[in-house]
């Protein structure tokens, strides 16, 4: 159930804020639907026109001179499973780290059942956050991809991409971002900081619908498609075409949700110092009240101001504590285990999960201290108690 009133900060599974701009080119593209690429009427082009256009703006936002080299995906997921599937080496090694999400663990442990591949998990030495030692200390022979996330959706914390990148290229090692909980709080020129490839999701920082993602390519390595089919071009030939996008682009691309990641983007890149600056003034807010609260453990670093805090309460479940805010004060937070098991048998977390809030720049220091009230509430009182 979804309150007019509710205090939304859960922004890391989705962005509950949608600017204008985004919204005007949903309904936009809704009523010139056309298929682009598909046919050769004025709509058509006209919309083949418009993806085009959102390709160069994700193409600027990455530092990459091709908008070719940008595939519009479903979501994240799909295009890391691009990559990870599709640049196999058999009986090659592939490092990442325990701060991945599931859509980098299952298919590199689906490859690794397989036996096409072995895999590396490894742990930051700090505790904290994975270092380009972390990394090289890993590397094998055989090594020819390291998959790292840019921020952690548990902790917040951030990884040290632009060094483990730089390590990557010295040794020749394909190197891939996963920039799902980074976009639109960092900002990364996949050229200049030697990333080969960076998979996005439009729904969490870039500020746009559910159901569209991308990679970015700057690599000459191109990944073997996912899927196979229709592309609009070289229709007589049975095999699937080797330019890019559509190479790893089959089927009719979701036109009006492209068209709101552009949007959305554009939105971001505007704005961007000034709410990414109110992020940070919230997240350390948020850090220093909830060390007012006894019995909290902390999993969010003092140095990450990235707008995701995870804690817990020594009394009870993340779960528990989540529910309570939810069903008592009408706070969207998130409870329990985030997509990410290795992150929490570091934490220690596996049975307890992780409460996790997640600031957007709409959000105010009002409702930081309406979700520090209810959380002394509840360590005040027992959990079936009335409040």
């Amino acid at each position: 159930m979804i309150f007019k009133k509710t205090i939304y900060l859960d922004n890391s599974a989705t962005s509950n804020f949608k600017p204008r701009c985004v919204k005007k080119a949903v309904k936009k593209m809704l009523n010139q639907s056309a298929n682009p690429g598909r046919s050769g009427h004025k709509l058509s082009l006209k919309n083949s026109f418009i993806v085009y256009s959102s390709r160069e703006v994700v193409a600027n936002h990455f530092g990459l001179k091709e908008p070719e080299n940008v595939i519009f995906t479903k979501n994240c997921t799909e295009a890391l499973n691009i990559v990870l599937l599709g640049t196999v080496k058999k009986g090659g090694n592939v490092i990442c780290s325990c701060f991945e999400h599931n859509s980098v663990l299952r298919p590199l442990t689906e490859l690794q059942k397989r036996n096409e591949i072995s895999l590396t998990v490894i742990e930051p030495e700090n505790k904290k956050y994975i270092t380009a030692g972390d990394v090289l200390k890993a590397i094998k022979p055989n090594t020819y991809l390291v998959c790292i996330t840019a921020i952690s959706n548990v902790t917040g914390n951030k990884n040290d991409i632009i060094e483990i990148a730089k390590v990557c290229k010295n040794k020749r090692i394909l190197f891939l971002a996963d920039c799902a909980q980074a976009c639109g709080h960092l900002r990364y020129d996949l050229i200049k900081d030697n990333i080969n490839f960076a998979t996005f999701a439009g729904h969490k920082g870039f500020l746009a619908p559910q159901g569209i993602g991308g990679l970015c390519i700057n690599s000459s390595v191109i990944p073997k498609p996912l899927m196979y089919g229709g592309t609009g071009t070289n229709s007589i030939e049975l095999i699937q075409p080797e330019n890019l996008p559509e190479r790893l682009e089959s089927g009719t691309i979701a036109t009006p949700l492209i068209s709101a990641l552009a949007e959305g983007i554009k939105y971001v890149d505007k704005h961007f110092e000034k709410n990414n600056y109110k992020v940070q003034k919230l997240t350390f807010y948020l850090l220093t009240k909830l060390k007012e609260i006894e019995g909290i453990e902390i999993y969010t670093i003092p140095s990450s101001h990235y707008g995701v805090v995870s804690f817990n309460m020594i009394n009870y479940t993340s779960s528990e504590v989540s529910d309570f805010l939810d069903e008592n004060f009408n706070i969207a937070t998130r409870g329990g285990l985030h997509c990410a098991p290795f992150t929490h048998k570091l934490l220690g977390t596996v049975e307890k999960g992780a409460v996790r809030v997640s600031l957007n720049f709409k959000n105010t220091k009002r409702q930081i201290n309406t979700l520090i009230k209810a959380l002394k509430k509840l360590n005040s009182c027992k959990l079936n108690e009335e409040v």
